[in-house]
């Protein structure tokens, strides 16, 4: 695992930076920038959402498609069957473009007849979003092909964050305005561009060599399934803010994307290792390495969950304390951080082995499961946001249950394919320490009588260090130990 500890450090160095940024941004700026403006702020997210689910169906499958094939094959043979690639992928993306700007403008009006002058205003940027977004698809596959994937964290992270929260915070203080923000904004998605494509402007050196004509045909069939079965993922994921968008209305957008954001620190572990677990697995697969891919999902599992346990106890302890820093309309969060953090628990187990599923020869079978979920995605935010009337919490329990209904159908069909599972009996240990850990340090605002923010910083720390400290003592982190026993000689 030594690249992808090496790789996956660096991107949790972005990671970690970016969530800082996204976490002052999110709970303190935004907040207050669009204070009276909730609407708006509600409108920029759910067309950046609907901006993410045309991107991902634009390229065809092809990012899947690069990551899957280059491997097989050397010098002019894989620059023309990257040519081959890249061909599907821009005539998606040319496609999307072209019927985006014939019927775009009466989509976007859909999505709420009496606020969506904003978007109907600028189609215009939305198209060149959707642009930047499926080029980014492009070169963000092309660099976990070739194991860079710390880059793309660092991009995606730290400057996508860092760059959206200057926005912020410009529109706070009034020195940008609300007309302005929206292009701005879209200008820091160019920067990402010119930043990850010049990155790989390398590896198109061989665009003038032609395409390979033989392999062509199953190129073209791999990229047809990954646009429904990778595109699926995006849109269930994206589908929750554009629900709560459609029934509780756009002010409650901007709420239920704070709770969400809590929930989503807790898979930092997990983004710090998935895309070059992703690079790693595809070359074991091409080499037939089953044994050590079995070996390698249990390991990532067992790291990510220890460390995603120990993230989620600090935030549940220091929650409360936390939560008082907000203005009131984003407080009482609790129940859907809950949800999305367990949500996010479950996808870290499975990190190999969706990886190991989506590029083997059973590649297929994800297809049907992802476009199930998308149904089970609708259904449930219907049945819980509409029927049932539960609000935000009622969306965080259909994220919760999406969840576990994917996982379980991967787990299972990945174990009955190859004999591969990701468990070992460290799980169940390590996630009861966690919640004990939480728990232990769940004290209520004001109990330590301090400031609501050094007061969820204590919690957190004690909770998360209690977590982490125990696990390791009981070896369930020996990649770590070995890396101490190499630096500090007497290291036990």
């Amino acid at each position: 695992m030594g690249v992808i500890a090496k790789q996956s450090g660096y991107a949790a160095i972005a990671l970690g930076a970016g969530m800082v940024v996204g976490a002052l941004n999110n709970m303190v700026v935004l907040p207050r920038a669009f204070d009276g403006n909730e609407a708006i702020w509600g409108l920029v997210r759910v067309m950046t959402s609907w901006g993410m689910i045309c991107a991902s169906i634009s390229t065809l499958g092809a990012p899947g498609a690069i990551v899957r094939f280059l491997h097989r094959y050397d010098g002019d043979e894989r620059e023309k069957s990257l040519n081959s690639i890249l061909a599907i992928a821009a005539f998606g993306v040319l496609t999307t473009l072209a019927i985006l700007w014939k019927w775009g403008e009466s989509w976007i009006v859909w999505l709420d007849p009496d606020k969506g002058e904003l978007l109907s205003q600028n189609v215009h940027w939305f198209l060149v979003i959707v642009a930047i977004m499926s080029v980014l698809h492009i070169f963000r596959a092309l660099l976990t092909w070739k194991l860079r994937t710390a880059f793309i964290a660092w991009v995606d992270e730290l400057w996508q964050k860092t760059s959206y929260f200057i926005l912020g915070a410009l529109l706070l203080f009034d020195w940008v305005s609300l007309d302005a923000f929206v292009p701005l904004y879209i200008a820091s998605y160019g920067v990402s561009f010119l930043l990850m494509g010049g990155a790989s402007i390398g590896l198109f050196t061989g665009l003038s060599k032609g395409i390979n004509r033989g392999d062509l045909p199953q190129f073209a069939e791999f990229s047809a399934f990954s646009l429904f079965a990778g595109g699926a993922v995006i849109v269930a994921t994206q589908l929750d803010y554009i629900m709560v968008g459609k029934f509780l209305g756009l002010e409650e957008v901007p709420v239920y994307t704070l709770g969400f954001f809590m929930g989503s620190v807790v898979a930092l572990p997990r983004r710090a290792t998935t895309n070059i677990v992703r690079g790693v697995v595809a070359e074991k697969i091409n080499r037939d390495d089953k044994v050590s891919i079995g070996q390698l999902s249990k390991n990532t599992a067992r790291v990510n969950f220890l460390l995603m346990g120990a993230v989620m106890a600090g935030i549940w302890a220091g929650f409360d304390p936390l939560q008082q820093l907000l203005p009131p309309k984003y407080r009482g969060l609790e129940l859907v951080f809950l949800c999305i953090a367990g949500a996010q628990l479950i996808s870290g187990l499975n990190v190999s082995n969706n990886n190991h599923l989506g590029l083997s020869k059973h590649y297929r079978l994800v297809l049907p499961i992802n476009l199930a979920l998308v149904v089970v995605t609708v259904a449930m935010n219907y049945l819980f946001l509409v029927v049932f009337e539960w609000g935000l919490a009622g969306a965080a329990l259909a994220t919760l249950g999406t969840f576990v209904w994917n996982n379980a159908w991967r787990v299972l069909i990945v174990y009955r394919k190859f004999g591969v599972h990701p468990f070992t009996w460290s799980i169940p240990v390590m996630s009861g320490i966690a919640t004990a850990a939480a728990m232990l340090f769940h004290w209520d605002a004001g109990t330590i009588g301090l400031h609501p923010l050094v007061e969820a910083v204590a919690q957190g720390a004690l909770a998360t260090g209690t977590c982490f400290a125990a696990s390791y003592a009981l070896g369930y982190f020996p990649e770590l130990r070995e890396g101490l026993k190499q630096r500090i000689s007497w290291w036990p």
